[in-house]
């Protein structure tokens, strides 16, 4: 990588001395992990295509500014230059494509995190995913031993049959453990479906964004009629690469020390104090360890949990959208571009 941005003029942003390599060398390292390279790799396959599009651009530009000057219509040759400014722009994109790129995805993230927010986003959902599930299994095994004694039926039957110990030890139990238990788990269950889904959506895009989004929205903007349509998929390759997973980086920060703790304290008190066949004695008293460590200790972490699977996703989707929707108006010029289509129109 760093000899081909010795070869390369516009690459020098990732040789040993240019400053996206010196501030995130994550974005320029070697391997198949490199962004760097992924973006190089795809874009010599698009490059001339991109380049044809522009002068493709510039020469329907001219064109337009040509036939108004020769038919005297000032709102044609005004709309003319403007088409040059807007090819022009997309010549630049797409010149230092390489660069901006660079400085947008390698740059920018290197002001708030210390390293690859892919990394770090997919590392914070994997360790929930871990906590949770490890603490879904301790407590599954609990609740499947209250099960198992609170099934047992003992009588005496003198001649009359009673039930004096089991009948009573089975109903506190099912009202102390055996029931928040279950919705605790069904909560948490739901919950890790939902990590999986964040996770495979940001996995998803790491590898759709650049080749599906990003290099054919380039070439799109520098066509007339679907200017708008690659401002928008450039927007979202920006948005669903860049922003997405640099918010879910900064929602590990806040939720994750916590969140990991609380499990792994969650998960150790419940194997500590209902691994033995005394859980349905813990498990009928309110204030027995199993229930105020173990059961009350993953209650008491469900705050920041559905903070870190429903509050935080919900609000970095949301961000992600509205910041796509700027960058696809900015960058699509639909603003500049209607304004001038109704000046012409009048």
């Amino acid at each position: 990588m760093a000899a081909a941005g010795a070869a390369v003029p516009l690459y020098e942003y990732c040789a040993k001395t240019g400053i996206v390599n010196a501030v995130s060398p994550w974005y320029c390292q070697k391997g198949a992990q490199s962004i760097n390279q992924a973006l190089i790799s795809n874009w010599t396959k698009w490059e001339p295509l991109a380049f044809l599009a522009v002068l493709l651009s510039f020469f329907i530009a001219i064109l337009i500014f040509v036939m108004g000057t020769v038919l005297r219509n000032e709102r044609l040759r005004t709309f003319g230059i403007g088409e040059m400014y807007e090819a022009l722009a997309s010549a630049i994109i797409v010149i230092m494509f390489l660069t901006i790129a660079g400085i947008i995805f390698g740059l920018l993230p290197s002001f708030v995190l210390s390293g690859n927010p892919y990394t770090s986003s997919l590392t914070y959902i994997s360790n929930t995913i871990n906590a949770e599930q490890n603490s879904v299994y301790q407590l599954f095994r609990v609740i499947i031993a209250v099960r198992f004694y609170t099934s047992i039926r003992t009588e005496i039957c003198l001649p009359l049959c009673i039930r004096p110990i089991t009948e009573p030890l089975a109903y506190l139990a099912t009202w102390y453990f055996y029931t928040p238990a279950w919705a605790i788990v069904d909560l948490q269950l739901d919950g890790i479906m939902l990590l999986y889904g964040e996770f495979y959506l940001i996995l998803l895009f790491s590898y759709m964004a650049i080749p599906v989004f990003l290099i054919p929205g380039v070439i799109f903007r520098t066509v007339l009629p679907t200017r708008g349509l690659g401002g928008i998929m450039i927007a979202v390759a920006i948005g669903f690469y860049f922003v997405m997973p640099v918010l879910f980086s900064f929602a590990e920060i806040s939720t994750a020390p916590k969140l990991m703790q609380q499990a792994v304290i969650a998960s150790s008190e419940l194997q500590q104090y209902g691994g033995t066949s005394g859980a349905i004695f813990g498990a009928a008293s309110p204030s027995s360890n199993l229930v105020t460590k173990g059961l009350d200790g993953i209650q008491a972490s469900m705050g920041d949990y559905w903070l870190s699977v429903l509050f935080y996703p919900a609000l970095i989707l949301g961000v992600t959208y509205l910041i796509i929707g700027q960058i696809a108006e900015f960058i699509g010029g639909m603003t500049q571009l209607s304004g001038r289509m109704r000046a012409f129109a009048v």
